[in-house]
């Protein structure tokens, strides 16, 4: 059906093309040809159309019209099963048969004082493109655009629920056993599509006053996996489909005032968030309330504490939510060659949904007294609180430059913080009596920066500054204030006309005054607990004492005219240091320099170049290269209420290398008549967790814990092959013919998902068993093209 519906609008746009051809033809030439810009043609078009056309088309009324367009058939050589779908069609729509690649249309009057455009891509497709717009010269612009887009999560799931209402899953009863879910067929696909439409009106009444107006509306529909818990943590989960129904409203108004001097101005956005469900609800593989109960013994689904679980498990869904925000920028030209420039944005969240009730379980109602809930609604208001100050000058007669930077953001979160005098999680039939409080999480960000740029000769120029960035947290983070000290110096060489040389270096570091382990607890419970649930040693690597340097290299080099290379490199080194005090009123934690559990340090090096040549007029070739290494070193320990020792730390060490080449020739054949194109690129992940004990060695408390003994993981790789070429000719001033092919090859080694199924024996959690599948894939097509211009 989609094919026939391509089809359709493929040969509709085709003939409304030929026949303006062929009118056009038969129509006398304008006696003076208008001068007029031709546009530049869009991505997917991989050469400029050539020279040499009609010169744009004559309409009725006097206007003209110029533009170009591309449709074909298509079909697949080598096409991926549909278990294999998942990876090659994540963000893309392929079709076969006849199908419309660009479409770009531009009306105008000789003299442009009216103009208008039309365009589109994928056209019937699920990432299709449309825009049309119109243009008053110098007075007013409106337009409306349409844009598609996809995202495939999997072809290969296996659910056995079904989905008796939106969002709610029903398993049969009785629960079947474990063979009965692996062997289910696929479900259908299962991804999200997003659909954005945008509309847009700018009015210029004169050339110092601009107004504007613009409305976009996104909706997203579709589904996404998402785990649904039962019981307790620990007990087992089902992994489902979340129903996507949501829209997002933006709407903003522009008010700008431009004089030579100064600058102003004003905007005003509202932005709605919808979501036509609630809440998502599963029924409990393992729930001992079903009649019969759910099945026990070594081919069940369900063991251990997993059976006696609740009915079923419900989820909250994001929800609804509206924000406000009101924009001030402008700036303004001083003397002594100086300019200030800033803005000033206030932005107020609100959300005020009605809490879900803590239970929907047959066996424990939610008119419980112990687990009702302290009020209706949130009563959600966050402000947000955005300065930017920039002051750029260069006072003096040598040629420095000044340039100064100021930033605050201020998130102030004034939503209601109830108290809930007891727990039910999960839907369990337990409750948890532990009043706990609501957290909020307010911060302010604070960025200071000064440089100062020298020409020192017109070939080299250094530039060097000092920077200062704060964060002040609530009491509920473990740190309430951090402050980050860097220096900058950049030098800007250009010794010869074909040699440019940029190099920046950036160190800093950061410090926190203190490290309180336990204040989130003590906001939440109004009580130190005996033995936090994180240990005292932890440090988070947003919040901890760092040391880092940063180094980017860039040189373009051009030898020749029709030669440039471009080798680039960058170095990131990241030492999260032992240090802070743990503050807590029991001084207990540990003292100044001991091994601290988190992230320890980051290593992030990059080199590649890229190289264009044309070393004919009609042979232009590209080649580029990038390796990134990115290592990591993560420290944690196995602990428990009575041992909390460093005998029984763990280290990792993470490595991810990534290699990319891409390269591409261009060449006309034939001058204006034949033309080829060859491309290809290839993507190499690999990626490595070295797991040890350091101080395993003689120890007899690790001797004693074997669950803490680590182990390394199997090394995961991925790759991805992509290979194209196309011959295009010329047969007609403004009509060409191509044929084109296309390979990709996916290929994917990791044990993680290799072999993974919905059950896995011993364990009673439900996997929907989604797995990126290796594909190869050949696509074979020709297309007819048109310009004229």
């Amino acid at each position: 059906m989609r094919n026939t519906h391509t089809a359709g609008i493929v040969l509709a746009a085709l003939a409304a093309i030929a026949v303006t051809g062929i009118a056009s033809a038969q129509s006398p030439p304008p006696a003076t040809p208008p001068v007029a810009t031709p546009p530049a043609p869009p991505p997917s078009v991989p050469w400029p159309w050539p020279d040499g056309g009609v010169g744009p088309l004559r309409l009725g009324g006097g206007w003209l019209m110029e533009g170009y367009g591309e449709a074909g058939v298509r079909f697949f050589a080598e096409k991926p099963s549909e278990s294999q779908e998942a990876k090659f069609m994540e963000y893309r729509d392929i079709n076969t048969g006849l199908y419309l690649d660009t479409l770009y249309l531009r009306f105008f009057t000789p003299d442009e004082k009216y103009s208008g455009e039309f365009s589109g891509r994928d056209w019937g497709l699920a990432t299709q493109e449309y825009h049309l717009s119109g243009t008053r010269l110098g007075l007013w612009e409106g337009g409306f655009d349409w844009v598609g887009m996809r995202h495939l999560y999997s072809t290969n799931a296996r659910i056995l629920a079904t989905e008796t209402s939106d969002g709610v899953w029903t398993l049969p009863t009785p629960r079947p056993r474990l063979g009965a879910y692996n062997q289910l067929p696929f479900a259908d696909e299962i991804g999200v599509q997003w659909n954005t439409a945008h509309m847009y009106f700018n009015y210029t009444p004169t050339p110092e006053i601009g107004l504007s107006a613009e409305y976009t509306r996104i909706r997203k529909d579709g589904d996404r996996p998402m785990g649904i818990a039962f019981g307790s943590p620990g007990n087992n989960f089902l992994e489902i489909l979340q129903p996507i129904d949501q829209t997002i409203h933006d709407f903003r108004l522009t008010a700008s005032w431009a004089k030579e001097r100064w600058q102003l101005q004003f905007q005003y956005a509202l932005s709605v968030f919808e979501n036509d469900l609630r809440f998502m609800r599963a029924d409990n593989p393992c729930a001992s309330t079903t009649v019969p109960p759910a099945p026990a013994g070594s081919l069940a689904p369900c063991s251990g504490g997993d059976l006696g679980g609740p009915q079923f498990g419900t989820v909250s869904l994001p929800p609804p939510n509206m924000a406000h925000t009101l924009s001030l920028s402008g700036g303004i030209n001083l003397p002594l060659r100086t300019r200030i420039s800033g803005n000033f944005t206030y932005s107020l969240w609100t959300q005020n949904d009605q809490f879900l009730p803590q239970t929907f379980t047959n066996s424990l109602p939610a008119s419980v007294p112990s687990v009702m809930l302290p009020q209706q609604s949130l009563n959600g208001l966050v402000q947000n609180f955005l300065l930017n100050l920039n002051v750029t000058s260069r006072p003096f007669p040598i040629p420095v430059t000044f340039t100064a930077k100021y930033r605050l953001y201020n998130m102030m979160d004034e939503s209601d913080t109830p108290v809930f005098s007891a727990f039910l999680v999960n839907d369990a039939n337990t409750i948890t009596q532990n009043p706990t409080r609501a957290s909020r999480f307010d911060f302010q960000r604070q960025n200071a920066d000064l440089d100062a740029r020298w020409q020192i000769i017109p070939s080299t120029a250094l530039t060097i500054g000092v920077g200062w960035e704060q964060w002040l947290r609530s009491d509920t983070r473990e740190v309430p204030e951090t402050n980050t000290a860097s220096a900058k110096a950049a030098l800007d060489v250009t010794p010869l006309d074909w040699l440019m040389i940029r190099a920046t270096y950036v160190p800093s570091f950061r410090r926190m005054e203190k490290y309180c382990t336990i204040c989130l607890a003590g906001q939440e419970n109004s009580a130190e607990p005996g033995e936090p649930g994180q240990s005292y040693l932890l440090r988070k690597f947003d919040e901890a004492d760092l040391n880092q340097q940063l180094f980017n290299l860039m040189v373009q080099i051009t030898p020749m005219e029709n030669l440039t290379i471009t080798p680039v490199a960058s170095y990131k080194y990241n030492d999260y240091i032992a240090s802070g005090l743990t503050h807590n009123s029991a001084n207990r934690g540990p003292s100044e320099g001991n091994t601290m559990l988190g992230l320890q340090q980051l290593v992030g090096w990059s080199a590649g170049a890229d190289l264009n040549w044309t070393p004919f007029q009609r042979v232009a070739l590209t080649f580029g290269y990038v390796h990134e290494s990115n290592f990591q070193k993560m420290r944690s320990r196995n602990r428990t209420s009575s041992v909390d020792v460093p005998d029984l730390d763990w280290i990792s060490d993470i490595t991810d290398t990534i290699e990319t080449f891409h390269t591409s020739l261009n060449a006309t054949l034939i001058p204006k008549k034949l033309d080829l194109r060859l491309a290809g690129s290839y993507a190499y992940a690999l990626g490595t967790v070295n797991t040890r004990n350091p101080n395993a060695t003689g120890s007899a408390i690790f001797n004693a814990n074997p669950n803490a003994q680590a182990f390394p993981f199997p090394a995961y790789e991925d790759s991805l092959l992509h290979l194209e070429a196309q011959l295009r000719y010329h047969f007609a001033k403004i009509w060409s013919v191509s044929a084109y092919y296309i390979f990709e090859q996916f290929r994917k080694n990791n044990w993680q998902t290799d072999s993974l199924n919905p059950f896995i024996p011993g364990v009673s959690s439900i996997w929907l068993g989604n797995n990126a599948k290796n594909y190869e894939a050949q696509i074979i097509g020709m297309t007819l093209g048109f310009s004229f211009k």
